[in-house]
């Protein structure tokens, strides 16, 4: 590791900065093209890909409380976009898993966000400019990569 001179330090904070904003606001407009509140969407993701979670285990993953995450799955469950299940190896323990009808609602969601962003691309940018979009892309998977491989 090396350390950046005041200069190169104040640059890269600037950068850092620029990076930031830009993320959060490209964020922010891409839950809006969700179709239900992002705290579900965010809870149907984590069990599709994670599997069966308890409330607990998927409040951590989220990192919110027990009390925020109990009441997404509530909606979530009126909404028949996950079971309950006794857990197999504790049978105090309840396991919540994804639905199709939930697997259906993450595709849906993921299709409506990723429209909103290629067509964003198409109209705004130059082929040069989303080359240089991708390569940004990269560079931030790479930096992603790094801390999390660090456990960081």
């Amino acid at each position: 590791m090396y350390s950046l001179g005041v200069r190169d330090l104040a640059h890269a904070e600037a950068v850092a900065e620029e990076i930031r904003t830009a993320i959060g606001r490209v964020v922010r407009r891409l839950r809006r093209e969700s179709g239900m509140p992002s705290q579900q969407v965010s809870a149907l993701w984590w069990l599709e890909r994670g599997g069966p979670m308890t409330a607990s285990g998927l409040a951590v993953a989220e990192q919110i409380t027990p009390q925020s995450i109990a009441v997404t799955l509530s909606a979530l469950h009126d909404q028949g976009f996950v079971d309950r299940a006794p857990d197999p190896e504790d049978g105090r323990q309840i396991l919540w898993s994804v639905t199709p009808g939930g697997r259906a609602v993450v595709a849906e969601d993921r299709v409506r966000r990723a429209r909103w962003l290629v067509t964003a691309i198409d109209e705004e940018l130059t082929d040069e400019e989303t080359a240089r979009l991708r390569d940004a892309a990269r560079l931030l998977n790479k930096i992603m990569d790094r801390s999390e491989a660090s456990g960081a």
